[in-house]
């Protein structure tokens, strides 16, 4: 009679759902409100971009080179390009053939309805932080309240990894991939919970999109998912529940596969690919697992700023010692609170288990698993450890912060301590920092940045430098050459009669480019810098 008349008190919502109770001590605060705040938090991070410049990072312009890429496929009426014609002084590159595209389709789109690629940025960059705190509310209400949901959507864009990845080393594609994250974690929830195949189809679409926008993040992802998964599940319902999962996985796999089939099957014909960018040199993860400082030099980690990652981890750290001192303080007092449901605890050691991958601890795994060698570096696994940071703490506070209806005191000033000074870190060693570029020389940097080199990363692997020592668009020796075409994809050439030879033409060679010669088709060789050379015959 005792457990029918307890269940009788459960909240409708949480009965039909199978969640957990929800913190019967926190106020109550409406999802309006709650928006605001989160509303509210990211614009005064974000917008001060809209007015003090675009920050000025490493790989800025390699960002802009692939949206400028979708850009011109999109007027010219291709919506998915298959070469990027301006780069490196016209000769072009294949790094769209290989790198997700939808944060450049974001970029692009953006720019065709402003008109001006400063205000696609920031506009942007802006929509994607928005996004993933946004997500990270809706997925912690799903079995916390609105305030928990709240302290972690705002910690999501304030905790550092995030400003750090937009302000100093300008990760747009992976601050783009946070964005979507969190609503991975979330449909998969409902899936697990509900077992419906709206989530199915819903969790499909947010994995689908994560992994056409960063394919880094998409590894880690998944196989934090999986560990998430595996603690939320209803093992009673496991073979219903892995029937839809599967199906998710399945239907994700099929609507990428436009772009990982090619990026798969042409791997070993991009620069990116080769060793120089996996296991050596800057590249080597093992230069990068946290404590960094035990495995760099002090010139190397003061120079390359390599105490930011150790600084940035050490704060992660703590989102989750709050909620590890939480469980233990609350376990006796309350043994079937929030923070001992099934969902909070999958966040807790999801978290934890981001944190061992991006430390020394896990390098066995790492020498063991050489797929993980293309992720480059580990600390990128702060991308899931920065949200299940900011989940635990959100849901950690809510637990401390109130008794009855009163604020804990001796907790508030700990926790409103902890997050002023990740804000005073964001501001100070992030945001300040960023040496940011105002509208007229940002947009004079796009301007120019087909005149520059672009990342020998994504040049096709026979690409060389001295290729661009010979500028011509069309040589054939002494023979005369006229262009009377030249686009993105296509060229048309008129040379004079005259010696058998080649004609050398300004365009880094690909497997995929075909040659028409006076109505026949003609292999198309490569010069022993990359460039396109065609035989010719002694004729016109």
């Amino acid at each position: 009679m005792q457990d029918k008349k307890e269940k009788q008190h459960l909240p409708p919502a949480v009965e039909s759902r199978n969640l957990p109770l929800r913190h019967p001590e926190a106020p109550n605060l409406s999802n309006w409100a709650a928006l605001t705040i989160v509303f509210l938090v990211v614009s005064a991070v974000m917008l001060p971009m809209a007015f003090l410049g675009v920050p000025d990072g490493f790989d800025l312009m390699q960002h802009m080179r692939f949206a400028g890429a979708y850009h011109d496929a999109i007027l010219s009426g291709e919506f998915i390009p298959k070469w990027a014609a301006q780069d490196n002084f016209g000769f072009g590159s294949i790094g769209i053939r290989y790198y997700p595209p939808l944060a450049y389709y974001g970029l692009a789109l953006t720019k065709i309805a402003t008109g001006s690629w400063y205000h696609s940025f920031w506009l942007t960059t802006y929509g994607w932080a928005l996004l993933g705190s946004v997500g990270v509310f809706f997925w912690l209400r799903e079995w916390t309240n609105n305030i928990a949901a709240t302290i972690a959507g705002v910690l999501y864009i304030v905790i550092p990894y995030h400003t750090f990845q937009i302000y100093q080393a300008v990760l747009y594609a992976e601050f783009a991939a946070s964005g979507l994250l969190p609503f991975c974690f979330f449909f998969l929830t409902r899936l697990c919970h509900r077992r419906r195949w709206i989530d199915v189809i819903l969790f499909a679409v947010a994995y689908s999109l994560l992994i056409l926008t960063h394919i880094p993040t998409a590894i880690i992802a998944t196989l934090c998912i999986a560990v998430y998964g595996l603690i939320i599940v209803n093992w009673k319902e496991i073979k219903d529940t892995a029937i839809k999962v599967g199906a998710a996985v399945a239907l994700s796999g099929i609507s990428v596969s436009f772009h990982l089939v090619k990026a798969v099957t042409e791997v070993d014909w991009v620069k990116h690919n080769s060793q120089q960018y996996f296991g050596t040199g800057y590249y080597n993860y093992k230069s990068y697992f946290f404590p960094i400082y035990f495995s760099a030099t002090w010139d190397r980690y003061v120079q390359k700023m390599l105490w930011h990652f150790d600084t940035i981890i050490f704060l992660t750290i703590l989102c989750f010692s709050l909620a590890l001192l939480a469980y233990f303080l609350r376990r006796s007092r309350t043994p079937r609170s929030v923070l001992q449901s099934k969902n909070s605890r999958a966040v807790l050691v999801t978290g934890l288990f981001s944190l061992f991958m991006l430390s020394v601890g896990s390098s066995f795994i790492w020498d063991f698993v050489p797929p993980l060698a293309k992720i480059q570096f580990p600390w990128r696994w702060l991308s899931v450890a920065s949200l299940m940071g900011s989940a635990s703490f959100g849901i950690a506070a809510t637990m401390l912060l109130f008794k009855g209806n009163k604020f804990n005191r001796s907790a508030t000033y700990p926790m409103i301590l902890f997050i002023v000074l990740v804000g005073m870190y964001d501001i100070s060693q992030n945001i300040i920092p960023s040496t940011p570029l105002d509208r007229a020389s940002f947009e004079k940097g796009v301007e120019n940045m087909y005149n520059e080199e672009g990342c020998p990363g994504w040049w096709p692997i026979w690409a060389e430098r001295a290729a661009f020592d010979q500028p011509e668009q069309a040589i054939a020796a002494s023979r005369e050459s006229v262009i009377s075409e030249w686009t993105g994809e296509s060229r048309r050439i008129e040379v004079t009669g005259g010696e058998v030879g080649d004609l050398r033409i300004a365009t880094f060679y690909h497997p995929f480019w075909t040659a028409v010669l006076n109505g026949e088709t003609v292999r198309v060789d490569k010069d022993i810098n990359g460039a396109i050379l065609i035989p010719l015959p002694a004729g016109p």
